[in-house]
């Protein structure tokens, strides 16, 4: 879309309120709402906010050692211009649309610690390789009532008649969401009581990346308009399956005509190994929440171990090579709570470095991963941030910058963390000590 076109839309459509938006380091879906003539007064100036958004946590609570934006240095501005080509009328409600933004400072120059700039960052890289990512994300959650528990009660997996009673919502987010302009695989009924995966069409990682940002967002937001919720946190209930982020992942050139998981055994093993030999150390951009790690417990469909194997869904990595065009790696280590552009970029990451390299993989696993010897994966949030922060390579293909920031904001989550007190520890504690 140009800006005639833009013009011509919200014309022809109504439209009085433009929302701006970009992801923040936790994936949450920050920005503005301007009117319709604003917006398209400043579409090419963009608009001012403050950098605050890539210095707080996920509940906007701010520290002084952030460097991009600190009460030392006032919090200072960025501006939000619009991707024009984001541009779009949002279905679900009435007189509204909506574009992504790139983020500068004051010199014009990109916030390089925005997740957005990591991932480009990175598909630069591939690119310079000679490669085209396309990415697939797998994406869980739980649709729950006013009282916010599920709307239904067992495990009914791919069940069409459960999925039926909650077609009432469901349908408004498929149709809304392929109106919107994103193209679907599936909805479908998942391992919990009223979970549900919702499945983006194959596509470029970066449009994949911002496909998932606002296909979580429009989710809950749908719900909302129901009387219920959405909730993409990755272990709401000890005792239920948790929400798991899978990443699918191929190799191509740059016109999209081979696809070298098909054709190229020593990329494809080399790009394996590099998947492998950093999912322990990369796992925190795909499971980062206090919360994500209880995900992860033996026979839990949810993998606990540094392994790969062929259509396996106890691994880590899971092969599915063989299938012509549609050959490809899933990567198993992801939570839905996790930013779908630092998942993606650490996934892309980790194979452009075991090409870079020429990482062997180690040997497949054929029985369950469970039963095997191989690494653990971190177990705690603490355990995760420790492999990141002595790994060099995070440092290389994201940025120095912004590893050092997530580290101090992950950080700060699991301080507050060994502060809180617990229900569980009350209900442990309080009557008999």
């Amino acid at each position: 879309m140009d800006f005639n076109d833009i013009k011509k839309c919200i014309e022809e459509h109504g439209i009085d309120t433009v929302e701006l938006g970009f992801a923040d380091i936790y994936g949450v879906l920050r920005g503005k709402r301007l009117p319709a003539r604003h917006f398209l007064k400043h579409i090419e100036l963009g608009t001012a906010l403050a950098k605050a958004p890539f210095a707080w946590d996920v509940q906007c609570g701010v520290y002084d050692d952030t460097k991009i934006a600190n009460f030392n240095n006032g919090y200072p501005d960025m501006v939000a211009k619009p991707i024009l080509s984001t541009f779009r009328k949002i279905p679900w409600r009435e007189g509204s649309a909506f574009a992504l933004c790139d983020l500068y400072d004051d010199h014009g120059e990109p916030i390089d610690v925005a997740p957005r700039e990591v991932l480009k960052k990175v598909l630069k890289r591939a690119e310079g390789l000679g490669f085209r990512p396309l990415v697939g994300s797998e994406l869980e959650f739980y649709l729950l009532n006013n009282n916010k528990q599920p709307l239904f009660q067992g495990i009914q997996c791919y069940s069409l008649l459960k999925g039926a009673e909650l077609e009432y919502v469901i349908k408004e987010m498929r149709t809304g969401l392929e109106e919107f302009g994103i193209e679907l695989e599936a909805f479908h009924i998942e391992y919990g009581p009223a979970q549900i995966e919702v499945i983006p069409e194959y596509t470029d990682a970066l449009k994949m990346a911002d496909n998932t940002v606002l296909i979580k967002n429009a989710v809950k937001e749908i719900a909302r308009k129901h009387g219920l919720y959405a909730t993409f946190m990755a272990k709401p209930w000890a005792e239920e399956s948790g929400n798991g982020y899978h990443v699918h992942q191929s190799l191509w050139d740059r016109e999209l005509k081979v696809n070298y998981f098909n054709t190229d055994e020593k990329i494809t093993q080399n790009y394996l190994a590099g998947l492998v030999q950093q999912a322990r150390d990369f796992m925190v951009f795909a499971s980062p929440s206090i919360n994500s790690y209880k995900r992860f417990k033996d026979d839990s469909f949810a993998p606990t171990k540094v392994t790969w194997g062929d259509d396996n869904r106890t691994v880590s990595t899971r092969s599915l090579l063989g299938n012509g065009n549609s050959s490809r790696f899933e990567h198993r280590t992801g939570s839905a709570d996790a930013n779908p552009y630092l998942i993606i970029a650490a996934s892309i990451a980790a194979g452009l470095y075991g090409i870079e390299n020429e990482l062997i993989p180690p040997p497949i696993t054929r029985e369950s991963a469970y039963l095997t010897e191989a690494q653990l994966l971190p177990r705690n949030l603490r355990q995760a941030l420790s492999y990141l922060e002595g790994n060099e390579v995070a440092k290389e293909y994201f940025g120095e910058d912004f590893v050092k920031l997530f580290l101090t904001l992950e950080k700060h989550e699991v301080e507050l963390f060994d502060d809180a007190v617990t229900d569980w520890e009350r209900d442990r504690y309080l009557e008999m000590i």
